[in-house]
C-alpha cells in the first residue's frame, strides 16, 4: 500500500513539474508569479529607497509598506462607517420631522402615503 502511495505521489510530482516546464515556469518563477501587483509595487518602492532585495532593510521597508496599506484600508473602512452612521441619523431625523408635520397637519400631501408606521 505504501509503495502504491509513493508511486502515485511521484507520478503527481513529475506531472506537476512537467506542466510547469511546459508553461515555461520553473518552481522559483512560479513562486515569484504569486506576488500580487501591490507587493511588486511595494518592492519597487523599497528598491527606489535604496534597499536591496534580501536585506533586513528591504524586509523592514516591505513591512512598513504593508502597514501603510493596512492603515489606509482601516481608515477607509472607518470613514465609510462614519458616513453610513451620518446617513442613518439623517434618515431618522427626516422621518421624525415628517411624522411631526403629519401629526400637525394630516392633510399634507406627504402624509397621504403611509409614513406613519406606528
Amino acid at each position: 500500500m505504501q509503495r502504491l502511495v509513493a508511486n502515485i505521489r511521484s507520478v503527481f510530482v513529475s506531472a506537476s513539474f512537467i506542466t510547469m516546464i511546459g508553461m515555461g515556469l520553473t518552481p522559483v518563477e512560479a513562486g515569484a508569479q504569486r506576488w500580487n501587483s501591490k507587493q511588486r509595487e511595494d518592492a519597487r518602492t523599497c528598491e527606489s529607497f535604496g534597499n536591496r532585495y534580501g536585506t533586513r532593510a528591504f524586509s523592514d521597508c516591505m513591512l512598513a509598506q504593508q502597514h501603510r496599506r493596512d492603515t489606509k484600508q482601516m481608515r477607509s473602512i472607518e470613514e465609510t462607517q462614519r458616513l453610513s452612521q451620518i446617513a442613518r441619523d439623517g434618515q431618522i431625523m427626516a422621518d421624525r420631522a415628517r411624522r411631526q408635520r403629519c401629526e400637525r397637519n394630516p392633510d399634507r400631501r406627504e402624509c397621504r402615503r403611509k409614513y406613519l408606521s406606528d
